[in-house]
């Protein structure tokens, strides 16, 4: 799994339509994110075709979000200009499956079940969620997929560097 250069673009861009609340241009959008205005143009291109942003043309013209940013969630987004996160990349009991264990693997459940939890976040979260900051968004994320240590503590964040609830982050 990874996120391409171009979703994270998709995600900087729509966030930044939201956080402005209106029309913004090619230009205004690379200026403000420092990107170049060709990515910015392409990028641009991909989330109107996913329906998150309208164009409009003309003296005043620019990019507006499609719909509020509580409705619009960062799967859309993401799926507007990518490919489905795993997109069932990870081995299939389909012929031809090389995998000595692939009638029976126990690990094929881990991928589909981790597939199915990013989806989840994905889809639960919105636009204007991303834009509550990084203490507001970590208590989000731990809601739709809260991580417990093996003793039963839940802890912030994932990984190495998870810290017991309660204590700060940074």
């Amino acid at each position: 799994m990874m996120i391409t250069r171009t979703e994270e673009y998709g995600i900087r861009l729509a966030m930044r339509l939201a956080r402005h609340g209106g029309r913004m241009t090619v230009e205004e959008l690379a200026r403000l994110e420092r990107l170049p205005s060709p990515t910015v143009a392409k990028v641009l291109l991909r989330l109107r075709r996913g329906g998150v942003v309208l164009a409009e043309r003309g003296r005043n013209g620019g990019y507006i979000l499609a719909d509020a940013p509580e409705r619009i969630s960062v799967g859309r987004v993401l799926g507007s200009v990518g490919e489905p996160l795993f997109a069932g990349r990870f081995c299939s009991a389909e012929p031809g499956c090389d995998c000595p264990s692939h009638e029976e693997c126990g690990l094929r459940a881990v991928w589909c079940h981790i597939d199915g939890m990013i989806g989840r976040v994905l889809e639960r979260t919105m636009l204007s969620d991303l834009l509550t900051g990084e203490r507001a968004m970590a208590r989000h994320v731990r809601r739709l997929w809260p991580v417990e240590t093996p003793a039963g503590e839940e802890r912030e964040g994932t990984g190495a560097g998870a810290v017991p609830r309660g204590r700060e982050i940074g």
